[in-house]
């Protein structure tokens, strides 16, 4: 439902994706490439807006936010003024949307330097993008944030994965194509339905190790898993196989197994001591599709998780700012962090040097 109310200057109005008479409602009123990119906006999922008309009904300013219904974190992806704006209406507009977002358990903002020049407020700058704290940001660690490194195939989340972990442990390195191929095609044990596939907890494990990283398995499963993205009894036989080669080096190896479920404060507890920690959790919460998914966590506080997620999803025109750093509440992690029917648990811990 649209929340509109008026002052006496102009009256705003937030909006939702399922908010038609107002989506209808800006097309005519705007510039040609504002209307098509409300009309991409409005398809995507976790959309939220605002609207400032000016007294005779014009809009006069429109803001829009993107998020991953389960991240914490929405993007500014629009922001346009008419003429007939004031600039210290700016704050008032991102206030409003502040509201909106916080009631879909939005923390924070991010925005271009373009449009924190429209709308104004306090920003923090980061690294290719500028945020904001609605409210107190949570309290963590110290710590270096790894870079990004978004996977450059759809099958290679798990070693991008792994590559901005191993960067984050040693600042020297740089993720780039050649160290997420090379890991891929060492890891490598999923077939994928229609071609090349992904990687398993003990496959990744064993490629940290072999570059004497520490690295130690959660695995809730006994049985192979990702058999549900084989097309066949030949592809499934030959996962079976590969997988159950990867465990028993990895075993032989000296890399700790744990043969159980990790909750998510035991993922907590081995970020504060140094490690961090590659998640296989279903996109479904995220993306609205299940598929198994590998993502790093390498901060938390105050109940938050900090991801580098590798996917970028283009149907949503989202950009690397989307990824980096992304907050999502330990609740939603822990959603998240299951796969399969039934449902298992995995995570790679990694950490500089062997024991």
């Amino acid at each position: 439902m649209s929340n509109a109310w008026l002052n006496s200057r102009a009256r705003m109005t937030t909006f939702a994706a399922e908010d038609a008479a107002v989506w209808a409602s800006l097309p005519a009123a705007v510039p040609a490439a504002i209307a098509d990119r409300l009309a991409e906006l409005r398809k995507n999922a976790g959309v939220a807006g605002v609207v400032q008309y000016s007294p005779e009904g014009r809009p006069l300013a429109i803001v829009v936010g993107q998020r991953r219904p389960a991240a914490a974190m929405m993007r500014i992806v629009l922001a346009w003024t008419a003429a007939g704006f004031t600039a210290t209406d700016g704050p008032r507009l991102l206030e409003t949307l502040e509201k909106e977002a916080f009631g879909q358990d939005v923390l924070c903002l991010r925005a271009d330097e373009e449009t924190v020049l429209r709308i104004g407020g306090q920003w923090e700058r980061r690294d290719g993008f500028l945020q904001r704290w609605i409210g107190i940001e949570p309290t963590r660690p110290q710590e270096r944030t790894p870079p990004s490194w978004p996977q450059t195939a759809g099958f290679t989340c798990g070693p991008s994965a792994l590559a901005m972990a191993m960067a984050g442990l040693d600042p020297a390195l740089l993720p780039d194509r050649a160290l997420e191929v090379a890991l891929w095609r060492e890891a490598t044990t999923i077939i994928g339905p229609s071609g090349p596939g992904g990687c398993d907890p003990y496959g990744l494990a064993l490629a940290a190790h072999r570059r004497g990283l520490r690295a130690q398995v959660f695995m809730s499963s006994a049985d192979p898993i990702f058999l549900d993205r084989a097309s066949s009894a030949e592809r499934r036989g030959l996962m079976e196989f590969v997988q159950t080669g990867f465990r028993r080096e990895a075993v032989a190896s000296g890399i700790p197994v744990a043969p159980r479920a990790f909750a998510i404060e035991e993922i907590g507890q081995a970020l504060d001591r140094g490690l961090l920690a590659l998640v296989l959790i279903d996109q479904a919460p995220m993306m609205g599709y299940t598929c198994p998914h590998w993502v790093l966590a390498h901060g938390h506080g105050d109940g938050i998780y900090f991801l580098n997620d590798p996917w970028i999803e283009p149907d949503r025109q989202e950009q690397p700012t989307d990824v980096h750093d992304l907050p999502v509440m330990a609740a939603q992690l822990d959603r998240m962090a299951w796969y399969g029917n039934p449902a298992y648990r995995a995570a790679v811990l990694i950490g500089p040097g062997r024991p």
